[in-house]
């Protein structure tokens, strides 16, 4: 996914891994069980960041259009991206 396109989909990341990037410098490196693109899909606004696999993987893909019917029937779906966003926001520790 390109940072600045529109959202389709929310991924989960079976197997494999990928980089993701922020205005060109890379922020994070995930693995299988991390999940991308939810951001642009709760906001409702563009991609974020890049994402670019960076090993063969397999990834589970949910549109848009089920994404959010999908969070109101799972609360362990809301706590996972809560957890996870809230990770990304908070300041690194020392």
């Amino acid at each position: 996914m390109r940072q600045g396109a529109q959202a389709y989909s929310f991924f989960m990341l079976l197997e494999g891994t990928a980089e993701v990037r922020r205005n060109n410098r890379k922020v994070a490196t995930l693995g299988p069980g991390d999940f991308l693109g939810e951001m642009a899909l709760i906001l409702r606004r563009p991609r974020t960041a890049t994402v670019t696999l960076t090993s063969p993987a397999r990834l589970l893909a949910v549109s848009a259009h089920n994404f959010r019917p999908l969070l109101t029937r799972s609360t362990q779906l809301q706590f996972k991206l809560l957890e996870a966003l809230a990770e990304r926001l908070a300041p690194p520790t020392m």
